[in-house]
């Protein structure tokens, strides 16, 4: 079994505000964690910083399949890049500051398909 890291705010390893931890909280008797953000820790808290696995990214054909499938309209121009579902109209994905449009959209689309697996 693997040992787990804790940490305690704010002399633990410092991470950006918007990234998740889980933090210690006492439960009835136990003690559990569960997820909050960075900089909702107060000091003393305990948390442990989940571990990140990196999915790999899709192929072009499960891309294509997938959009098709799913009936995925995108719209890129400039800095954006949008993907919705047709029948819907629901906005799946949205991005203000794009560099990389391919590379972009790729990692979008990567990340629908995994999350629908999910």
């Amino acid at each position: 079994m693997e040992q787990i890291q804790t940490y305690t705010y704010p002399q633990g390893q410092q991470l950006s505000d918007g990234e998740l931890v889980q933090v210690q909280v006492k439960s009835g008797s136990r003690l559990v964690f569960k997820d909050a953000y960075f900089h909702e820790l107060q000091e003393g808290d305990v948390y442990i910083i989940p571990t990140q696995w990196e999915l790999p990214p899709a192929t072009d054909t499960e891309i294509l399949d997938y959009i098709l499938d799913k009936g995925l309209g995108w719209n890129a121009g400039g800095e954006h890049l949008i993907i919705w579902e047709k029948s819907t109209q629901n906005n799946l994905f949205v991005s203000h500051t794009v560099t990389d449009l391919r590379g972009a959209f790729r990692e979008a689309v990567t990340e629908l398909i995994h999350n629908c697996e999910l």
